[in-house]
């Protein structure tokens, strides 16, 4: 039988989730990423044929989940052969983080796509804040894609915690989920890139929303996770909270991110990173790389960053 490699970082933490960026391109403008000055078109973002050789070599490093990530990954016409080709290697845990803005065509693949869950992010279910936020009219859209997509694939909200803008929010958007039976995790906004310029203002602690609820507890999970979840007794529906400031995961991380221009950083709050494109030609040599930089993963996150976002990977 074939050994199965695994690999850790300086701390002993096994390290078996990758996030790959397929592109930094996106068709929104969400307040908490990027404005329309921060847009421009990269074009030298990774191919395809690069793409295979990453995912590849992390999966013969130990590499049991894929999410894929951008940007906006399914702007890439190919981005359904990148995740055949994941599946095709053995990895069965793949996953994709979308902004919804997604047609027909797009949601008939998705379904047929062997995708165990997609992530859709849903700030708001009022249509002129939504219009504010990512700097398009597309509430409607998103809100087609979450009911057509929740038949078929395991759906999870995605919703960033934003003062002025879904704070009153709340019990609706749990409700939204409940009725749909998907999962929705409530994300603490983050000082990254251009965040940093409205955290002060906009910052809403996991605490703050919890002590909403009189009822509510924690559940156990056996499962690595970003986010904690919890039953919430007034709606007897489960509720994910992703506290990256307030009680940040680090001690427990098992991830690691590649841009869409094939820089490996240990952490989204990283400046530094290794450009695996000095290595693609030499498989031997790239998965010692890979090995001794991710052996330099920090214990704890750096407090803030003014990388934007989409350069890492959302």
């Amino acid at each position: 039988m074939k050994k199965v490699m695994k690999m850790f970082d300086g701390f002993s933490r096994k390290i078996d989730y990758l996030r790959l960026s397929v592109t930094d391109r996106c068709n929104f403008f969400c307040m908490y990423c990027r404005t329309k000055d921060l847009y421009y078109e990269r074009i030298d973002q990774l191919s395809k044929e690069e793409i295979f050789r990453i995912i590849s070599a992390f999966k013969k490093l130990g590499i049991q989940k894929l999410r894929i990530t951008g940007g906006e990954p399914f702007l890439r016409d190919d981005i359904v052969e990148i995740i055949e080709f994941a599946h095709s290697i053995g990895i069965e845990n793949i996953n994709i983080t979308t902004n919804g803005w997604l047609d027909t065509e797009k949601i008939k693949k998705i379904i047929k796509s062997p995708l165990k869950s997609v992530n859709i992010s849903l700030d708001t279910l009022d249509k002129e804040k939504y219009r504010s936020v990512t700097g398009i009219d597309g509430l409607d859209k998103v809100l087609t894609a979450i009911d057509e997509l929740r038949e078929h694939k395991r759906v999870k909200i995605n919703t960033v915690l934003i003062r002025s803008v879904n704070l009153d929010e709340i019990e609706d958007l749990i409700s939204f989920a409940k009725k749909r039976n998907v999962i929705i995790r409530f994300i603490e906004l983050m000082p990254i890139g251009i965040a940093n310029q409205i955290f002060e203002d906009e910052f809403v602690s996991k605490n703050e929303v919890i002590k909403r609820f009189k009822g509510i507890k924690e559940v156990a999970t056996d499962e690595v996770s970003a986010a904690k979840y919890y039953y919430v007794e007034d709606f007897d529906y489960n509720v994910g909270f992703i506290s990256s400031v307030s009680d940040h995961f680090c001690k427990t991380c098992n991830k690691v991110r590649v841009s869409s221009t094939g820089v490996l950083y240990n952490c989204l709050f990283d400046k530094n990173g290794l450009e695996l494109r000095k290595f693609l030609d030499d498989e031997k040599l790239l998965l010692k790389k890979i090995e001794d930089f991710v052996k330099q993963k920090k214990l704890i996150r750096s407090l803030e960053s003014d990388m934007p976002m989409f350069k890492i990977g959302g």
